[in-house]
């Protein structure tokens, strides 16, 4: 959880105990790995459903993100993204139920989905044909990490994303195994489970399960 100092009377928050971590993990801290990125739109997203104010320290690059963020169709450093979701996943669920999480990032994901902006690409798909084209749909929201299928048979699959090492932390990969579920959703899927499968610091593999 994060942590406080108290100056004269007033209590300041200091920065989230997960993203001190996360951030020690990388070669640059904050500055790590420029050629990954994420599309705005999953940030103002995020923090218009779980915001938090300035009492939660935060680096400069990713205050500012948060305060004031981009228009939809921007790219961001996806290492400011990944601190800004610790924050939500700390502030907001720090010492609750996985589930309540994983709910929240479903639920995010089927709404943003379903926005004009990408309800073309999930649109009138079945599961497999979502899988077909999984990279390029990975493409309009990532860039500079890898997405590929490794296994895909009759209602199930395995997933595989390669990244920089360290770059994406546990809080991360959990809540990308219920984007992936909602986006088979989004596609037509029924009973569907996406769970993570392994993570080491440079891959993070999923299995995926659903019904027609």
């Amino acid at each position: 959880m994060a942590s406080s100092r108290k100056v004269g009377a007033a209590a300041i928050t200091m920065v989230p105990a997960s993203i001190a971590t996360y951030l020690s993990t990388l070669p640059n801290g904050v500055a790590s790995y420029p050629e990954c990125s994420v599309k705005a739109s999953v940030l103002r997203h995020n923090v218009a459903s779980k915001g938090f104010g300035p009492e939660i320290e935060l680096p400069p690059a990713v205050r500012k993100l948060v305060d004031s963020p981009p228009p939809v169709t921007e790219w961001i450093p996806e290492v400011h993204f990944n601190v800004a979701m610790l924050a939500i996943h700390e502030v907001h669920f720090g010492g609750r139920s996985v589930d309540e999480y994983r709910a929240w990032v479903y639920a995010q994901n089927r709404k943003l989905l379903a926005a004009p902006l990408y309800r073309v690409l999930f649109a009138v798909l079945s599961p497999e044909r979502l899988l077909r084209g999984i990279e390029k749909r990975w493409g309009a929201f990532r860039r500079g990490t890898e997405f590929s299928v490794v296994v895909e048979a009759p209602g199930r699959a395995e997933l595989r994303i390669r990244s920089p090492a360290f770059h994406y932390p546990a809080p991360m990969t959990l809540g990308m195994s219920m984007a992936l579920q909602a986006g088979l959703d989004s596609a037509g899927a029924r009973n569907s489970l996406v769970e993570v499968v392994s993570h080491s610091s440079t891959e993070c593999v999923f299995s995926a399960r659903w019904q027609a």
